[in-house]
């Protein structure tokens, strides 16, 4: 398989899990809403409510950090890399996301272990629901996966283009 056409898949599926990312958020509007109708409206409670959304808010932000990746849109400090030449610049992000890749790489390996680890011992969180432990944790090594895959790419097309998809830095005033 072509690199490009490997790039292109995993663009789908990071495009596919932030779609997916968004419909959760939205889930957990309307079950927040929901639980708020009950207990001022109909004086009930619902159980786990708390528990379920918390769980898709974890989520929520793993499906979607890849996603912002690519799209740049995760925080960076401008004030720095406006003051510095274009090669430094480049050097700094290419280094950054290499360390960025590595250290996410290492997290999903170490989370693979542990999720693997909770379904092998069955570890189950007490609490009112009780569901398995790996439910919380399979979304970590997944999402961190991707997020390694996406600052590796970041990285080479760095090195390839010779500078990063970033604004321009800013005009001293």
């Amino acid at each position: 398989m072509p690199v490009v056409t490997a790039w292109r898949l995993f663009d789908r599926i990071i495009d596919a899990l932030a779609a997916l990312a968004a419909l959760l958020l939205i889930a957990v509007m309307v079950a927040t809403t929901v639980k708020v109708f009950y207990r001022y409206g109909l004086r009930q409670s619902l159980i786990g409510v708390d528990q379920i959304s918390g769980t898709l808010l974890l989520y929520i932000a793993f499906l979607g950090a890849a996603w912002v990746l690519r799209r740049e849109g995760h925080v960076t400090i401008d004030l720095l890399l406006s003051h510095v030449g274009r090669r430094t610049r480049l050097l700094l992000m290419v280094g950054s996301s290499l360390i960025g890749a590595a250290v996410c790489l290492v997290v999903a390996v170490f989370g693979t272990v542990e999720v693997v680890n909770s379904i092998q011992r069955g570890i189950r969180i007490p609490a009112e629901i009780e569901i398995p432990r790996a439910v919380n944790l399979i979304v970590i090594p997944i999402g961190f996966l991707l997020l390694g895959l996406q600052f590796l790419r970041r990285a080479l097309n760095g090195l390839k283009r010779g500078e990063m998809l970033l604004p321009p830095p800013a005009s001293p005033v």
